[in-house]
């Protein structure tokens, strides 16, 4: 039997002890908090790209790449606040933080057909990326960026010139066209800007090295053209561009083997684009006149661009055909006229290229008008029906000057066919009056006349003959006394004073006045033989007074 002081009371005692188990734990999340401070260290910043489109963009897909080396990823696409694009967020790595800076350009790469080919074929099977070229230069870090809707044409840093080219032609270059020397790619169209108070189209391009080194102030560009045909003295001249020019265009530019090679430009400047490289010769020119020609007659042929020359100098084209005037009158009243546009330029008068000449030219053109210069349309070729416009003095007399629609007139000296029927009716009128009739009777008398004197010879040359015969015989002396009688009888007919003589000489003087009054006309022929089909002015223009020099006075 067990008693209270056999039973022990137990001991208890609190043991504070660390279990192993706790080390697995504690060890993974050392580790991924170091790891999430390794990836937090170590990843690159975030960057906001601003696009028009987010086409073929996609958060978590798209990548960023240099060079095809690749930067970060898009994590996100959103929505601008205004609806007007759409803002892509981007991770980049540490190793590309360099290229953050504002000039570094970035654009999406995805399949492109323009001007310069195709491109960007390889994204059809991996899918659109984002591009990034690093600018040049000590530029500003940014983490901010306008992307640009189409990649570069030429790549930062190339070597090479900017130049600007100003066209008023109605063709046009589109971005990337390329730039040719003697049919190599010298550059390329990179930007387009159109001036609306200049109504002209500016292209900033890149002309790349080497040929950079062959722009000079003397340097001519000149659009394309993929078939050339000239038709000239000698024949037919066609030639035709390799496909590439066909299909691309673009611009060329040279020196014109009439110039000298010039100073080399080595900063931006500005050229003139030609319409065609036959054109490089001829000068540009920034002021113009613009006048009115109110022709009287059909007007078919008469082409926007017609040349208008001033003794067979072009001054100036036709700029306007229309009739959208609010002075135009009825066209169906017989004596309504049609006004023709006219531009001329004062520097081809040998005026200045400026303002104040081309006031000054336009008072000395109005006091010309006013002397009697006119407008005449003439036909340029008959072969393709075009015309053009020729100013010249005219007979008339002195008038005002008059406007149509605010607009100095050009007065018209009627058409070339139209003086070309005045001359031949003046031919024909004067031969009209020749006494044709008095002039056959007179020669048909002489002509009688003249076959009675044969026959009178011929019977005393038979008579003689037989006489001859027998010399001695006293037959002959009758003979020979009948023959002189006859023949005296004949000079006598013709002798001066003489009815025969008289219309004989009557005769020579008509036919005489005849041919002095075709003189002229014979002359024209001998010095022009197409004066009969192009026409000529039987009349010699009045001389100008000479322009006076730069400075003075009006």
């Amino acid at each position: 039997m067990t008693t209270d002081a056999d039973v022990h009371e137990a001991k208890v005692s609190s043991r504070k002890s660390f279990s192993s188990i706790w080390i697995v734990p504690i060890v993974a999340l050392l580790i991924g908090l170091w790891m999430l401070y390794f990836h937090w260290s170590n990843q690159g910043p975030l960057i906001q790209i601003q696009f028009e489109t987010a086409s073929g963009i996609e958060a978590g897909k798209t990548k960023i790449k240099a060079r095809n080396v690749e930067l970060g990823i898009v994590e996100d696409v959103l929505l601008a606040e205004d609806s007007s694009g759409v803002t892509i967020i981007a991770r980049i790595d540490n190793h590309g933080r360099h290229l953050l800076k504002e000039n570094t350009s970035i654009w999406v790469v995805r399949p492109r057909i323009g001007a310069g080919g195709i491109s960007g074929l390889n994204t059809l099977l991996s899918g659109a990326y984002i591009e990034m070229q690093a600018g040049t230069g000590d530029a500003d870090t940014t983490t901010e960026f306008v992307g640009l809707e189409v990649p570069p044409v030429t790549p930062i840093g190339t070597a090479g010139l900017h130049v600007t080219l100003r066209s008023r032609s109605d063709r046009a270059l589109p971005v990337g066209a390329e730039i040719y020397y003697h049919g190599l790619v010298a550059g390329r169209i990179e930007y387009i800007h159109f001036n609306s108070s200049e109504r002209a189209t500016y292209y900033n391009a890149f002309v790349e090295a080497p040929y950079h080194e062959l722009i000079t102030s003397n340097t001519r560009f000149w659009y394309n053209s993929g078939l050339s045909l000239e038709l000239s003295a000698d024949g037919v001249r066609a030639e035709v561009a390799n496909l590439q020019t066909l299909l691309g265009g673009g611009v060329s530019f040279d020196v014109p083997e009439n110039l000298p090679q010039g100073d080399l430009i080595t900063a931006r400047a500005e050229f003139e684009i030609f319409p065609r490289k036959s054109s490089i010769r001829d000068k540009q020119y920034t002021h113009a006149l613009q006048y009115v020609v109110l022709a009287g007659e059909s007007i078919r042929g008469l082409r926007l661009g017609a040349p208008v020359e001033y003794k067979g100098i072009r001054v100036g084209e036709v700029i306007r055909t229309d009739i959208e005037y609010e002075d135009t009158s009825n066209l169906l009243d017989a004596n309504a006229e049609i006004p023709v546009m006219i531009e001329i330029i004062p520097a081809r008068f040998g005026f200045a290229d400026s303002e104040e000449a081309k006031h000054r030219a336009d008072t000395r053109l109005r006091a010309m008008i006013e002397s009697g210069l006119a407008a005449r349309i003439m036909t340029g070729s008959y072969l393709t029906g075009s015309k053009y416009i020729e100013l010249q003095f005219s007979n008339r007399q002195s008038a005002q000057i008059k406007r149509f629609d605010n607009f100095v007139v050009i007065p018209t000296s009627g058409s070339q066919f139209g003086h070309i029927l005045a001359q031949v009716e003046s031919i024909l009128g004067k031969v009209n009056e020749l006494p044709l009739d008095d002039v056959a009777a007179n020669t048909n008398r002489i002509l009688v006349a003249g076959t009675d004197a044969l026959t009178e010879i011929s019977k005393s040359a038979a008579e003689l003959e037989v006489l001859l015969s027998d010399a001695e015989g006293e037959e002959l002396v009758e003979s020979l006394n009948t023959f002189l009688e006859a023949f005296g009888k004949l000079a006598t007919d013709f002798s001066a004073g003489s009815p025969n003589y008289q219309e004989i000489l009557g005769t020579l003087q008509i036919l005489q006045e005849s041919l002095k009054e075709l003189e002229p006309v014979l002359d024209r022929i001998r010095r022009q033989p197409n004066s009969l089909i192009f026409g000529a002015d039987e009349a010699s223009d009045i001389e100008p007074k000479a322009a006076k020099p730069e400075g003075s006075n009006p």
